[in-house]
């Protein structure tokens, strides 16, 4: 099972790989300004500190935006493992990321490092703890989770993600909040479906959230997705 998670967060991080030359690295660290991370420990905020981090990240061909291989680099030397650590999700959440999927432009990312009141890659990595999705209510969790399918949409007009993304996400995302999750990715690994609609992506979380303590109250009366009742009636097709 680790093994196919791996593989599913793969693509969904285009297979990008956290390896660069010894020069690359140099030429970074190199644009990081030396009294950032000073500044910002007596709580100022410094935008042109900040903006040198996303310019260190950005795409060469469209130095506005830091797309997928840019986030995976930044990440990677903030310690985080883009394919397993639901924090790169949340960091990019965070770092407002909204106008396109997949991709954080310069004004996101400013507007998020303000808010997190950092402008140095080494004040965001004192941050990579507050990013546990265990610190958070429903209602910021649920935020978060409905993100999480908009980032990872090929292009802003999907309303659907493939299957096998939402089979990867979901262990990582949800984790303990849900007692389902585990019978839900056997289930869809066995629908005979391509895709899952945002509907679908979020009701699973309310769903998991009203039926806590088990099927035993749910009704199949159209209150929630087709999906979703094909699963309840798969679960108990199963005792």
């Amino acid at each position: 099972q680790d093994n196919h998670l791996r593989s599913c967060l793969s693509f969904i991080f285009h297979l990008i790989t956290i390896k660069r030359t010894a020069q690359s690295q140099m030429r970074r660290s190199s644009r990081q300004p030396k009294a950032a991370a000073a500044e910002d420990s007596y709580g100022a905020f410094n935008e042109a500190s900040a903006g040198t981090v996303f310019d260190a990240y950005a795409d060469p061909e469209d130095p506005n935006w830091m797309n997928m291989e840019g986030i995976a680099n930044l990440v990677g030397d903030l310690g985080l493992d883009a394919e397993t650590d639901v924090r790169v999700l949340v960091l990019c959440w965070k770092l407002k990321s909204a106008e396109k999927p997949g991709e954080i432009k310069k004004d996101e990312f400013l507007a998020g490092m303000r808010e997190l009141m950092v402008d140095s890659k080494a004040a965001l990595k004192t941050k990579l703890s507050s990013l546990e999705t265990g610190f958070m209510e429903h209602k910021e969790f649920r935020e978060f989770y409905r993100f999480c399918f908009k980032f990872n949409r090929e292009d802003i007009q999907k309303k659907t993600l493939e299957k096998e993304i939402v089979i990867g996400y979901l262990p990582m995302i949800v984790g303990s909040r849900s007692i389902y999750t585990d019978q839900y990715i056997e289930f869809l690994q066995s629908a005979a479906i391509s895709r899952v609609s945002s509907d679908e992506w979020n009701s699973f979380l309310e769903f998991s959230k009203e039926f806590e303590n088990g099927l035993e109250t749910y009704e199949d009366d159209g209150a929630w997705p087709t999906l979703l009742d094909d699963f309840v009636e798969w679960m108990k097709a199963k005792k």
